[in-house]
């Protein structure tokens, strides 16, 4: 199947208005406080990132819309919208991607969010990002570390805590 960069800008954008209803709905579900005790709570963080993803995936819609007007007097525009877009490469990235996402969601309640974010960046440095091992634990550390200076002790953020207590 030949997938268009215009069908392909109107799926992004219509699941990225699903993706982030998906997510309100889960923050309500799950009944997280966007504000606890007079500081942002668990539901701040996932709320605003379902804002935002809705927003670009609209505004990535009017875009494509906007495109396709302009493109039936522009031919460049025109042959640069029906360019083939699906890479099997970048299709192979994403569902790893979102594997690593699924396995945050699962695991984060067991582990801990910061050490389950810490083992995603690690896995994905290794097999997506073809790095070595000890420059991706010394990212993936760096990075746990930072996301724990910001959200834990300068947000205040409650992040779920695991076994090893973080």
């Amino acid at each position: 199947m030949k997938l268009k960069a215009k069908t392909g800008d109107l799926i992004l954008a219509i699941l990225s208005v699903i993706i982030g209803a998906v997510i309100l709905i889960l923050v309500k579900v799950q009944d997280l406080p966007m504000i606890k005790r007079d500081i942002m709570g668990p539901g701040f963080f996932p709320t605003i990132c379902g804002i935002a993803i809705i927003v670009c995936g609209v505004l990535l819609f009017l875009e494509t819309l906007t495109q396709s007007k302009k493109a039936a007097a522009d031919e460049n525009l025109k042959a640069e919208q029906e360019a083939k877009i699906l890479n099997p490469r970048e299709l192979k990235n994403l569902l790893f991607f979102l594997l690593l996402g699924v396995f945050v969601l699962v695991a984060y309640k067991f582990l801990g969010m910061l050490l389950c974010l810490f083992i995603s960046v690690v896995v994905y440095l290794i097999f997506q990002g073809k790095e070595k091992w000890w420059k991706a634990l010394i990212i993936g550390v760096g990075m746990t570390i930072f996301l724990y200076l910001i959200f834990v002790v300068f947000l205040k953020v409650p992040v779920p805590k695991g076994p090893l207590g973080f």
